[in-house]
């Protein structure tokens, strides 16, 4: 390069490219972070050539363990810049008009009244988030509602996955939270019991499967659902 100030480096672009990014998502990677910046790229080159989404395959494609890529999908849900929609994920780009609306599936959730046996268990879960971590915002129940209404996890099933983000985890948070019901609702994940049948999904819970000594933390937790250990 000759002396001088530098205009900077032309980019010559690749011919055939498939690939179409929104320069939304370049404008907010600094909020995101690289990792679920090239996540949710990824994501819509998956979509465009039209491949399904397999958290392995993503995480060995990337060279990431697959709780990076597991956070980094939680954290793009958080954002808004992904909503789970059961058999499908949908990419939504932030600063859109379509961004602007709220996931529909979680508005129908908390619209919907709740019977009686689903208000007591969403106000025991309510208090136990609460107890656990900190008292949800007016967002957080709403998604919380949505994961046991929508996605038909019980709320024992959330209150485990509590556990284990606290286990887990540094800093526990939301998003953390929602990437482990995400990875366990891609599974089958629904009851306590489908919880019980894959132990190695919850390490909180592998000594009550295996029959060994409970720490204090699955000490509570028996102490909470004692019918499930009869």
């Amino acid at each position: 390069m000759s002396g001088g100030k530098s205009k900077g480096v032309l980019l010559r672009g690749v011919k055939g490219l498939p690939i179409q990014v929104p320069g939304e998502i370049l404008k907010c990677q600094a909020d995101l972070g690289p990792t679920a910046t090239l996540v949710w790229i990824n994501l819509v080159a998956f979509s465009q050539l039209g491949r399904p989404l397999q958290i392995n395959s993503l995480a060995r494609q990337m060279g990431l363990p697959k709780r990076e890529v597991s956070q980094a999908l939680a954290l793009l849900a958080d954002m808004g810049w992904i909503n789970d929609e059961g058999l499908e994920i949908r990419l939504t780009v932030q600063g859109s008009e379509e961004a602007l609306q709220p996931a529909a599936a979680e508005q129908a959730a908390a619209a919907e009244p709740l019977a009686d046996e689903e208000t007591e268990a969403f106000d025991w879960l309510i208090n136990f988030v609460s107890a656990r971590i900190t008292v949800p915002s007016p967002e957080e129940k709403r998604k919380l509602l949505y994961w046991m209404q929508s996605k038909g996890l019980s709320h024992e099933v959330i209150a485990v996955a509590i556990e284990e983000m606290c286990a887990s985890a540094a800093h526990p948070s939301f998003p953390y939270l929602e990437g482990i019901l995400r990875n366990w609702h891609g599974v089958g994940i629904r009851t306590y019991n489908d919880l019980l049948e894959n132990p190695y999904l919850a390490k909180v819970l592998a000594p009550i499967a295996g029959g060994k000594e409970l720490n204090p933390a699955e000490k509570r937790w028996k102490e909470v659902f004692p019918d499930e250990f009869d």
